[in-house]
């Protein structure tokens, strides 16, 4: 079965997620049909090869809008969770498929100079094979000079689950602070005082008991770790809990395991949320470091979640 291109500027999940999507399918059943249109896979690659992998017959459903790659656009973009720079090279794949700049706005959900600057950020059209063998355009080749997240931008408007600010509550009693957060965020975290984007949290006083998720943007993330980490090490804030991406290779994953006592590694992605859209799970695996004096009262809330990995200085 031929894959319509639109959907083939989506990335491919990692050899790992898709295993751990077969493994879910072969006990669960695969939830979600595949969507074909005639013999064209409209949507479903990675459950059609997880399928494959688990050895269970996938179902499929046909399309039959009239907008096949606004579909497309408007599946991936609810169910992923793209850092800008994946996102800007959907929007390449998608003129490169000939659509117009107001088309391209529209199914993307930004706006015509966001367009036009992601259009001619490269002009790379030679083709290279990933590693699952398939051609792609020449921008979506890895860079090997800096860690993957280095490029990642993020998107910033992702609020934390319930179940972690409800364990991050039960460790440290109340949440003092949360530097990086939104009066529609905090509803969850409950936060007696919030620092919004309009206030610059770093340029605000930190203390007392924080929680925090900050931005994964890859040029702010490291100043807000930097920025807990003075403020660990001046007394001022007594005890915190950190969600990040599980950055291992970063200096400032380092910078916080410093500091911090215990690690716990989700099992699977965890699933952020936003006002106005899906919930989404990041590209990649999450981590939630753990300041403080109550280690074993972290231990025992946070391992439902997943590993927990104490720090051995």
């Amino acid at each position: 079965m031929k894959t319509h291109p639109i959907a083939e500027l989506f990335p491919l999940l990692s050899d790992a997620d898709l295993r751990d999507l077969a493994d879910d399918i072969k006990e669960n059943g695969l939830q979600q049909a595949v969507v074909k249109q005639g013999d064209i896979l409209i949507d479903g690659r990675n459950r059609l090869a997880a399928c494959e992998l688990a050895g269970v017959e996938p179902t499929f459903c046909e399309y039959t809008g009239k907008d096949a790659a606004a579909y497309i656009v408007s599946v991936n973009l609810k169910r992923r969770h793209l850092t800008r720079e994946q996102r800007d090279d959907v929007i390449r794949g998608l003129r490169a498929q000939g659509m117009t700049l107001e088309k391209v706005a529209k199914a993307v959900g930004v706006n015509e100079i966001t367009v036009r600057r992601a259009s001619h950020s490269t002009n790379v059209e030679s083709e290279i094979t990933n590693e699952r063998g398939q051609s792609r355009p020449a921008h979506y080749a890895p860079r090997e000079d800096k860690p993957h997240v280095a490029h990642a931008t993020g998107d910033n408007e992702w609020y934390t689950p319930e179940p972690y600010a409800e364990a991050a509550r039960s460790v440290m009693g109340k949440i003092d602070l949360d530097p990086a957060s939104t009066p529609e965020a905090n509803k969850v975290i409950k936060a007696e005082r919030i620092f919004t984007a309009d206030d610059n949290g770093l340029k605000q006083d930190w203390s007392g008991k924080l929680w925090i998720n900050p931005p994964y943007a890859s040029e702010l993330v490291g100043k807000f770790i930097e920025r807990l980490a003075t403020s660990v090490e001046s007394g001022a804030v007594t005890e915190a809990l950190v969600l990040v991406n599980n950055a291992t290779e970063t200096k400032w994953f380092a910078r916080l395991a410093s500091i911090s006592t215990l690690l716990c590694f989700p099992t699977g992605r965890v699933k952020f949320w936003h006002t106005e859209k899906d919930s989404a799970s990041p590209l990649q695996g999450q981590a939630v470091a753990y300041i403080g004096k109550h280690g074993k009262r972290f231990a025992e809330e946070f391992k439902t979640f997943g590993m927990i990995v104490e720090i051995i200085r």
